[in-house]
């Protein structure tokens, strides 16, 4: 299945073959294993920028510019917003995830969320959302795309010098936590307790839940759509960890907002994702997202 066979809308439709575009120029480059050197820089949300960090951004930037149906771009790595024209579309941009995690060999992306009515930072929120999805540069470069409520996945084929489509079904079910364990005693109680009873408690069958930790968000997602279980990035008592990590706007939305659309949802602990206000271009948050049960589960233990 092509793009043009589920998308209608042409400015949508220009819209995901320019990030589509954009991906093949950042997986090319990657593969020849350049850009994995430290900048010396940092971003705006102070992490320690790699030359493909900024490669990646202004690739997507480039593209997403020529576009005349974009009214803002918002990126994790700039400080400002991009003011484009009056277009009814908006883009929050996360250019490369996992970066770091590509210097050992582990898939890294993009993640990015497609908004309208945006005028103001408080619009880039989950009732404004109309698409997301996020790229996997690893042996295949692969998309995983939601739009009108529906997801799918998609495989480059460099040979054929096209993309090929599927639709997702359904969120499958799997005994499997990715969570970052070394920081455990540094979460609140009640989700030490959660974590404690998924992995040492065993069911009828003798199974208890697996921990899973690439230290890259796409690559956890991917395994979750594919798999199941939960992802989860909390927050907890370091320093600048109070709020969780991972950005609101360019990962956390566009994230639950595809997981919600096949069957999955999404919580910050308290109420979900897709409900959750927005006051700040970088501002951060805790996510929980994956099985119902098991959000629903997190919702209920923290409200006690």
């Amino acid at each position: 299945m092509q793009l043009n066979h589920f998308i209608k809308d042409q400015a949508i439709k220009s819209i995901s073959e320019s990030l589509l575009y954009s991906a093949e120029q950042i997986y090319q480059k990657l593969k020849t294993g350049d850009g994995l050197e430290s900048t010396q820089t940092k971003n705006a949300s102070k992490d320690e920028q790699m030359e493909l960090d900024v490669f990646a951004d202004q690739c997507f930037i480039k593209n997403l510019q020529s576009q005349q149906n974009i009214r803002y771009i918002l990126s994790e790595e700039r400080a400002d917003i991009i003011k484009q024209d009056k277009g009814e579309y908006s883009l929050a941009i996360d250019p490369l995830d996992g970066s770091k995690s590509a210097k050992v060999g582990i898939p890294c992306g993009a993640i990015f969320g497609g908004f309208k009515n945006t005028e103001h930072i408080s619009d880039f929120n989950g009732s404004n959302i109309i698409m997301s999805g996020f790229f996997v540069f690893g042996i295949n470069l692969e998309v995983f795309l939601a739009i009108d409520q529906i997801a799918y996945k998609g495989i480059w084929d460099s040979e054929k010098g096209n993309w090929d489509f599927i639709q997702l079904k359904t969120l499958p079910d799997a005994k499997m936590i990715a969570i970052n364990t070394s920081n455990k005693n540094k979460w609140d109680q009640w989700l030490q307790d959660f974590y404690d009873d998924l992995v040492d408690v065993e069911d009828e069958n003798g199974k208890s839940y697996n921990m899973r930790w690439y230290a890259s968000m796409v690559a956890e997602i991917k395994r979750l759509i594919m798999q199941g279980g939960l992802f989860a990035y909390p927050k907890d008592s370091r320093n600048g960890y109070e709020n969780g990590h991972l950005r609101l706007i360019y990962e956390a939305i566009p994230m639950a907002y595809l997981i919600h659309t096949i069957g999955g949802i999404s919580t910050n602990g308290e109420k979900s994702i897709l409900d959750q206000e927005v006051k700040a271009l970088h501002q951060k948050t805790p996510i929980f997202v994956g099985e119902k049960h098991l959000i629903q589960q997190i919702e209920k233990i923290n409200s006690k």
